[in-house]
């Protein structure tokens, strides 16, 4: 039949010169044929506005590569979600001996600041028995003044035996809280690595179903696609996002 009548018969009758401007625009025919019969395919690529380069490329009825390449990235999925429970464990597990180890740190910095106060309430006492006793010895009678002083003689002879012992208590719970300390600082930081491993991996899954889900919805736009394995495959990708933080693009 020849362009003309058939497009007449759709009702959609085109001028000589629509037509094959049309046809020219879709590379169905080149810039100096002037066709009057053309086959069916040039009249679906104007029609529907397909690139020719689509159409002769298309599948036809085989698309077996294409569904054995959406599974690969079934398996690429599958396995970034079992290094995200892997490393979501391993992340769990330091987090677990970084809190062992802030325990007895913890502790050391709670017995240190006891000390430290200790030290200080001893200090302030002896100084203000110290300032108190000069005091008196500057003011007053005679009597007074003197015995004032060899009350002073006497507290700056004496050893100090209460501050001396809460000095080295003190001494001690520094060496203590600083030996604590290191280790809880290690674990710690193997902790935050680890979290920061567990997040990536998370990130990686996203990017995963991501990439898988657009190269599926390419296939459903192909012709003589398998839907059914399609079907099962984009299954598969929606039961793993349930398994994803919603920040990421996972279902609630």
């Amino acid at each position: 039949m020849e362009a003309h009548r058939f497009l007449e018969k759709v009702d959609e009758a085109h001028t000589v010169l629509q037509m094959r401007n049309a046809l020219r625009k879709t590379g169905a025919v080149g810039q100096n044929e002037r066709p009057k019969e053309v086959p069916i395919t040039h009249y679906l690529l104007f029609k529907y506005e397909v690139d020719w380069h689509k159409l002769v490329n298309a599948t036809q009825g085989d698309n077996s590569e294409e569904i054995a390449k959406a599974q690969e990235m079934l398996n690429a999925v599958q396995a970034a979600y079992d290094e995200c429970d892997r490393s979501a464990s391993v992340a769990k597990a330091r987090e677990a001996e970084a809190l062992e180890a802030e325990a007895p740190f913890k502790a050391a910095c709670e017995d240190l600041e006891a000390a430290r106060l200790d030290v200080k309430r001893q200090e302030d006492e002896y100084n203000a028995k110290t300032e108190d006793l000069k005091k008196k010895s500057e003011e007053g009678g005679v009597v007074s003044r003197n015995r004032a002083k060899v009350q002073l003689d006497a507290h700056l002879a004496e050893d100090p035996l209460p501050l001396r012992k809460a000095k080295l208590t003190l001494e001690a719970a520094q060496k203590k809280a600083d030996k604590a300390r290191a280790p809880f600082q290690e674990k710690t930081k193997v902790a935050e690595q680890a979290r920061q491993e567990a997040e990536n991996a998370v990130a990686e899954a996203g990017l995963r179903m991501k990439e898988a889900e657009a190269y599926l919805e390419e296939c459903r736009k192909k012709p003589g696609c398998a839907h059914g394995s399609l079907w099962w495959i984009d299954r598969e990708l929606t039961e793993k996002k349930k398994y994803m933080p919603v920040s990421k693009g996972g279902l609630r």
